[in-house]
């Protein structure tokens, strides 16, 4: 399928969502069950993407150097994202022609159709939002590579109006507490003291010399219970703290080493999986065991 590279009549066609929620919700279901697997530039990346594609819901078409701009990584970095999202199937890229200037008739941008997923988990029922995601994706806040006549732009949905009025009024809020109130640490400024509860005190004292942010800290032991879960061990997660401590010694290890290719996370959460899976084939050989001195 070719498009004219500034044809919104036919990208009004590849509308993907009915509204912007929905797209919201498909995205929050992709990450929440392959979150784990994917590199923070591959995340930032279809979140940037969702952020274009509010006018026509779920269809977007950035430039590559724009969302190269915006994300603050190179054009190769992006391109290797686009790959991995598409293999993921979470969106479609559809090729443009050039339809004027010296280049007419060439290869223009892409065109790109963010798409449901299957076999992706249900979130819990209390869900509001999900590690990396926010509750309602931001508008477009990049001017769209592609010129949209007035009369185009007047029959954008409502709900992306809404979408990007509100986003203005926050932004302006936001400037306005800026100038009118003393500075607070961010998120990621907050150090390890600041790391939740839940996450074990063996953890914490652990990755703190490497990762000085509580929520870097927290990010990492949310891949902890992810890999737990899915070990499907019936042990608590506590009585394998010196397995995960062992597996994030080896992923530091590795790094320094310069053997990891992705991310730290990624990594990390790889050589926990299998050290996991060994605990629940020791935790299962016991049990056939027990069983068969009882009988």
């Amino acid at each position: 399928m070719r498009l004219s590279n500034a044809n919104y009549t036919q990208y009004k066609q590849l509308q993907s969502f009915e509204c912007i929620e929905a797209m919201n919700q498909a995205i929050r279901r992709f990450l929440y069950t392959y979150g784990h697997e994917l590199s923070e530039s591959v995340v930032e990346v279809l979140k940037t993407l969702s952020r274009h594609a509010c006018e026509i819901v779920g269809v977007a078409f950035p430039k590559v150097e724009t969302i190269a701009t915006i994300v603050g990584k190179s054009i190769r970095t992006v391109q290797r994202a686009l790959a991995t999202l598409e293999q993921y199937g979470i969106i479609k890229r559809i090729p443009t022609i050039r339809t004027n200037g010296k280049h007419k008739g060439g290869n223009g941008h892409n065109v790109y159709v963010i798409q449901p997923v299957e076999n992706v988990k249900e979130l819990p029922a209390n869900t509001v939002d999900t590690p990396r995601v926010t509750p309602q994706m931001s508008p477009r806040q990049e001017a769209s590579d592609v010129d949209v006549s007035s009369a185009q732009a007047a029959q954008k949905p409502a709900e992306t109006m809404l979408c990007e009025t509100v986003y203005s009024r926050l932004k302006n809020k936001n400037k306005d507490d800026m100038t009118s109130a003393p500075s607070e640490p961010t998120l990621e400024q907050l150090d390890e003291s600041f790391t939740p509860g839940i996450v074990p005190e063996a953890f914490v004292n652990t990755v703190a010399p490497f990762f000085r942010s509580a929520d870097a800290i927290f990010e990492l032991y949310r891949r902890v219970l992810i890999a737990y879960r899915r070990s499907k061990l019936d042990k608590p997660v506590e009585d394998v703290i010196d397995t995960i401590v062992k597996a994030f010694k080896q992923t530091v290890f590795a790094q320094k080493k310069g053997r990891i290719r992705a991310t730290f996370n990624g990594y990390f959460y790889r050589i926990l999986e299998a050290m996991l899976a060994v605990e629940r084939r020791r935790e299962v050989g016991g049990l056939y065991d027990f069983l068969s001195l009882e009988a």
